[in-house]
């Protein structure tokens, strides 16, 4: 069965005839990665215990007003994507949904788009998992289902029922996309820390570089043989060759040509799925123009770290990106706001960016002057890392903001490339490499 169910509450007669939820022609009990409640007090008590529901669509209720049930599952499991169906979004309930920490609401039509996607996304796991199969799993699990009886079938089919012998959940990663509603926000330079600090706590890293056609986080890490995404893609059985240890980074380079984009971002759900069973991070980096692969990791995510520089146009495209989630039904209660490179004389502080974001949290990235951009040009990030920039500390208590409390306590584990070295020895190092940029 795909990974990442989805819960939907809605009335009887809704799950009945899923055309007044405008779903026609849809079996809602036929879809192995949905379960269906139309009791509030079920669905309340499976959800909570059910670590691998992610996703929550609250459409109506029998006997519970919609939005305290939504609120009601929001407050017992915080780490699941929560949204409630709304006909029309008044600004009453638009605040309800706010204040109760509903992390969007739904028109019909985004809603209708949520769920073909999501079944698409199944789909594309099953098809994943059967090529990764080895023929034996493969055969194996043909002979299991020539041989269930109907009894088992059906039971299987139930809505909410689940298997008996059903394996447990397996572990999900913190997918943390870091984005910006412009370029040169400085995405890839936190993408790239952020990562090195998850592997410094010990925790099992992947740096996958989402921007698929101007991608460099393997540049500034001073790495020529990194896995790149297109290459996974076409050929999932190469995943496995990723370094999956506590203290090393895996990273993921983006294609090697533009035009391979498109096809990649088609591709690219069995691979996140991959990656969320055998990391603990992935720290995704993406490019500046918003398009279908931001939604893929989005709807995906457990946090986001939404970059903001001082320049007054970086303010107006986070304001655009932020409504282009709002229409496009993308919660945006993960997003931690970020302030980069301020400094004593910034244009802007954290709170006149939280001011201009109607309060809206947000963190302050510290400006790490020149030696930011030098040893990133020579691909001396590990260095940058251990340089004691005033940058580093501010992304490293960044980290700590937004993984969840067991994976930010994690003690420092010795990184598998980490090296203290004299800085006039990065210096001579440093113009070596740039010499040859």
């Amino acid at each position: 069965m795909p990974r990442g169910k989805v819960a939907l509450c809605a009335q009887r007669d809704c799950l009945a005839n899923p055309a007044l939820l405008g779903l026609p022609d849809e079996r809602l009990d036929g879809q192995d990665w949905l379960v269906a409640f139309d009791d509030a007090e079920r669905a309340r008590r499976d959800i909570a215990r059910d670590a691998d529901v992610v996703e929550v669509w609250v459409a109506s209720c029998d006997d519970i007003e919609p939005i305290n049930l939504a609120a009601t599952i929001k407050a017992e499991r915080p780490d699941a994507v929560v949204c409630m169906l709304t006909e029309q979004g008044s600004g009453s309930l638009r605040s309800r949904t706010s204040t109760s920490g509903v992390d969007a609401l739904l028109t019909r039509q985004a809603f209708v788009a949520r769920y073909h996607a999501r079944k698409t996304r199944a789909a594309e796991q099953r098809r994943a998992l059967g090529h990764l199969a080895s023929p034996a799993v493969r055969d194996g699990e043909a002979a299991a289902r020539a041989h269930r009886s109907p009894t088992d079938a059906e039971a299987d089919g139930r809505t909410g029922a689940p298997r008996a012998d059903a394996a447990a959940p397996a572990a999900k990663a913190v997918l943390l996309p870091v984005v910006g509603g412009s370029g040169g926000v400085g995405k890839s330079t936190v993408a790239v820390m952020a990562a090195l600090s998850c592997r410094k706590r010990g925790l099992r890293t992947a740096l996958l570089d989402f921007d698929l056609q101007f991608g460099d986080a393997a540049d500034l890490l001073g790495i020529e043989d990194a896995q790149r995404l297109d290459e996974l893609v076409a050929a999932p059985e190469r995943l496995a060759a990723l370094p999956c240890a506590p203290g090393r980074l895996a990273v993921i380079a983006p294609p090697a040509h533009i035009d391979a984009a498109e096809a990649v971002v088609a591709g690219a759900a069995p691979v996140l799925d991959w990656l969320s069973e055998h990391f603990d991070v992935v720290v995704a980096n993406t490019g500046a123009a918003w398009a279908e692969q931001h939604a893929v990791l989005l709807e995906r995510a457990a946090k986001v770290l939404f970059l903001v520089d001082q320049r007054p146009g970086s303010l107006r495209a986070c304001r655009h990106a932020l409504d282009l989630c709002g229409r496009c039904g993308i919660a945006t209660s993960p997003f931690q706001f970020v302030l980069n490179r301020c400094s004593k004389g910034s244009t802007f502080t954290s709170i006149d960016l939280s001011c201009a974001l109607g309060g809206a949290r947000v963190s302050e990235l510290r400006d790490g002057g020149a030696m930011v951009e030098e040893l990133l040009a020579a691909g001396l990030a590990q260095e940058l890392f251990e340089s004691g920039n005033p940058l580093i500390a501010t992304v490293e208590s960044l980290v700590d903001l937004v993984l969840p409390p067991p994976m930010a306590a994690c003690s420092p584990a010795p990184a598998e490339s980490s090296r203290k070295q004299p800085l006039f020895k990065l210096k001579s190092r440093r113009q070596r490499r740039a010499a040859c940029l």
